[in-house]
């Protein structure tokens, strides 16, 4: 790995990682290529003009494409990084760790900045980008293949804490999710109350744009195929070390969507007009109630004691996903000139998209954000975004259209091995340069981060999804069946076997939903509208 790169980056673990480590760093490095320096010493000039770049709105666009408005905090947190620079200079400091810590942080923000400006300008998918996709998705079994070593090797340690990737804590594996939302101060009620903002009009399945009732922090309200794949896959990829977003899950009436009158939506027959011209989705089915809120309804629930009086929808099941304002999404934290494809966390997280069958690994789905701790302080967090895509995907060309969450479809192995060599079975629609470039080793060190996780913590995070009894149970089975395969391909001993069953069934009043580890009916369809079992629902095809 570059020096510069390599030092920067363990820098960023011990100042700017929501884990404290304490561990002193004075080793000095200079690189004559870095932009940012003269010799040993600070390029002002250079910090100057990138500083200007990142906190002046009034720049509106680079490369000919437009740049997405930078925040206040963001904007608070880069001169803050400026005015530190700055005084270094004065003093003139030779480049220390902590100076190249910030040098390093304005190139990732500023490339991090420039490429979400190029997807942006980039637009709805065209027929080429679309092509490659699906060529991706068929090329992916051919590439993504693996030579045991003859000999067991002790595997690859774990890197150091950084933004990509933390280390075990004390935390146990199925809590981390919860550890991450409390560090960015999200607070997901029992009953949740969201005022509603716009329609969504990115993404291929229907959402919409909410307020908290505090209208500092925002939510994104989902229905269909990702209600429960996404809250499942985001809780396992926090489990196994990585930052996520925080999408929950919401049964009948257990969330409440106001609405505001002199809105471009007014209530909910306007919202499934909307939702139907743009997704080519029915919002119908998911609807529970709706009406008008009522002085009954404020006594139940007492958040809705402002908006009685105003158009309201509830609905027999939905996802959430929070936006926290303390949290600010920049762009991709693979940007091409900083070569994150060389770590190790990154081309292991590989397999992480295996274990869950996520099929949208696209570099739109990975987030370098910028968390604020309080009292001023902010650090540096990888995203991976956007999970849902995950736990049996079918994809059709024509017409073109895909669906997630269908059980079936999800192989009882992650991966399989012939002739010693192993091969990865899920498809994904989106090669990276740290997938291509991860060895067996990258994906040995994930295999051991997967077996760590025991019945216990598997358990709860499946049920956290809130599938169907019968499919929780057969989602459950299935990951274990898929956690042991690779461990198996991975020559990794198992130290927390979890026992499954792969012809399981399942009958309920002499019904039987689930034979010999397949469902054979939609279950509970009313209740459940998305089907688990209808292979067809994305028709805005792969994102837009």
């Amino acid at each position: 790995m570059n020096a510069l790169l390599a030092c920067c980056l363990f820098f960023q673990s011990v100042y700017c990682n929501p884990v404290e480590s304490g561990i002193p760093f004075q080793q000095e490095h200079s690189e004559p290529g870095n932009p940012y320096l003269s010799g040993n010493k600070i390029n002002l000039e250079a910090v100057r003009t990138t500083c200007n770049f990142l906190t002046d709105n009034d720049i509106t666009e680079v490369d000919g494409n437009l740049i997405p408005r930078r925040k206040t905090a963001f904007i608070r947190h880069i001169k803050h990084i400026n005015e530190t620079l700055e005084q270094a200079w004065v003093d003139n400091r030779d480049a220390d760790a902590e100076i190249m810590g910030l040098l390093y942080e304005l190139r990732f923000f500023e490339a991090s900045l420039k490429q979400k400006a190029a997807q942006q300008a980039e637009g709805p998918l065209n027929i080429w980008q679309k092509i490659r996709l699906r060529r991706d998705s068929n090329k992916s079994s051919r590439v993504f293949r693996y030579k045991q070593p003859t000999k067991v090797s002790a595997g690859l340690n774990d890197p150091t804490d950084s933004p990509f990737w933390h280390a075990a804590d004390t935390v146990p594996l199925q809590d981390r999710f919860d550890k991450l939302a409390k560090l960015k101060k999200i607070k997901a009620k029992k009953n949740m109350v969201v005022l509603f903002d716009k329609l969504g009009t990115d993404g291929s399945a229907p959402k919409i744009d909410a307020f908290d009732l505090d209208l500092d922090n925002d939510w994104t309200l989902k229905w269909g195929d990702e209600v429960h794949t996404d809250i499942a896959g985001s809780r396992i990829f926090a489990a196994l070390g990585y930052d996520v977003d925080h999408p929950y899950y919401y049964g009948e009436n257990k969330l409440t969507l106001v609405f505001n009158e002199a809105s471009e939506i007014p209530d909910a027959s306007v919202l499934v007009e909307r939702v139907l011209g743009t997704y080519d989705v029915d919002l119908s089915p998911f609807i529970s109630e709706k009406g008008i809120v009522t002085t009954d309804m404020a006594d139940s629930l007492e958040q809705l004691r402002p908006f009685i009086g105003k158009p309201y929808v509830r609905f027999k099941k939905c996802g959430l996903e929070a936006r926290p304002d303390r949290v600010k999404r920049i762009g991709s934290f693979l940007p091409e000139a900083l070569h994150n494809d060389e770590r190790t966390e990154l081309r292991g997280a590989l397999l992480a998209h295996q274990f869950i069958g996520n099929w949208d690994t696209r570099e739109a789905n990975t987030l370098l954000t910028l968390v604020h701790r309080g009292n001023y302080e902010y650090y540096q967090s990888a995203v991976f975004s956007d999970l849902g895509t995950s736990f049996g995907v079918v994809q059709h060309t024509f017409p073109p259209d895909f669906k997630t969450g269908l059980v079936n479809a999800f192989p009882w192995e992650a991966v399989l091995v012939k002739n010693k060599r192993v091969r990865l079975t899920s498809p994904v629609n989106a090669i990276l340069d740290c997938y291509s470039d991860a060895t067996y080793d990258d994906l040995q060190w994930m295999a051991k981060k997967i077996g760590a996780i025991d019945s216990i913590a598997l358990r709860d995070m499946v049920h956290k999804a809130h599938w169907p009894k019968p499919l929780e149970e057969l989602y459950f089975h299935k990951l274990a069946s898929r956690r042991a395969s690779i461990l198996t391909a991975f020559q990794i001993p198992d130290l927390h076997p979890i026992a499954f069953d792969r012809n399981l069934n399942y009958e309920e009043n002499g019904v039987k939903i689930i034979e010999n580890g397949m469902l054979l009916q939609d279950y509970e369809p009313e209740a459940n509208p998305e089907s688990f079992l209808d292979e067809h629902g994305r028709f805005r095809n792969y994102g837009h």
